[in-house]
């Protein structure tokens, strides 16, 4: 059996990922299995060895995107670019990093970001990657608002000089006006930033799917693509990416919708 992981801090009984891919792989028929399994940050060099003996690959989240490139083997070209990993690859013991959290995003909004003026809220690994997919859609500018001010700025000056592209960092409470709205926070129950002339939101968070800022995406009539779709899709990747397949998004979206109690 082929054994795949989801890594993080406090993930066990909390990540919907289990559930989402071990659905897909009994759709598959694969001799396959997915875990959930908690590391803390000083442990991520042990877990990273005992991976490339152990594990056909894993994806990490919250909060070890960003640090978990230096303990692998190579890092392709797109997430060296978004500067997080999210997805990981075992092929002859070693350790390949990819950011399918960045495709999930340029798939499901790349063309509603064309030309568009994005704001990405969040300055960590999620919102490296919609920072990328916005780069990477030709949106005319991004701005990154997050509650510490330096980092958002430190961010745009990083993407900016990477890719020659508009970037501007704000403070929380001074994020502008853009077509294009992208919570890449766990934040789920505020609204942090304004929605009035957007044309799409799209949300990271899947527990709750229906968050603060999404549920007032749908009152002011405004193009929703939620967390469970961004899950799903960026599960999908990694699968791809792993086993060479094409999942079934439907068996994946049904089983995390299961996972969180809604039928």
């Amino acid at each position: 059996m082929e054994l795949f992981a989801v890594i993080g801090e406090r993930v066990r009984n909390k990540s919907a990922s289990p559930a989402m891919h071990n659905a897909s792989f009994k759709a598959l028929r694969l001799d396959a299995a997915y875990v959930a399994i908690d590391v803390p940050r000083g442990e991520l060099g042990c877990f990273a060895q005992l991976a490339r003996f152990n594990l056909r690959g894993f994806n990490v989240t919250m909060p070890h995107k960003e640090e978990i490139a230096k303990y692998l083997d190579g890092v392709a070209m797109d997430a060296r670019a978004v500067g997080a990993v999210n997805t990981v690859k075992v092929e002859r013991n070693l350790l390949v990093g990819y950011n399918t959290d960045y495709m999930a995003v340029y798939r499901l909004a790349g063309k509603l970001m064309e030309g568009a003026r994005v704001l990405v809220v969040g300055a960590g690994g999620a919102a490296r990657a919609a920072i990328y997919a916005a780069v990477k859609a030709g949106a005319s500018e991004i701005a990154i608002a997050n509650r510490t001010k330096e980092r958002a700025e430190a961010l745009a000056s990083e993407f900016s000089a990477k890719f020659g592209v508009r970037a501007r960092g704000f403070g929380l409470g001074e994020a502008p006006r853009a077509d294009v709205v992208v919570n890449a926070t766990p934040v789920h129950d505020s609204v942090l930033a304004p929605l009035d002339e957007a044309k799409a939101y799209v949300e990271f968070v899947y527990n709750p799917p229906r968050t603060a800022m999404a549920k007032l995406a749908e009152e002011l009539g405004v193009k929703v693509i939620d967390g469970v779709e961004i899950l799903v899709e960026q599960g999908a990747a990694a699968e791809e990416i792993w086993l060479g397949v094409k999942p079934d998004r439907g068996v994946m979206r049904k089983a995390v919708l299961e996972f969180l109690g809604i039928k």
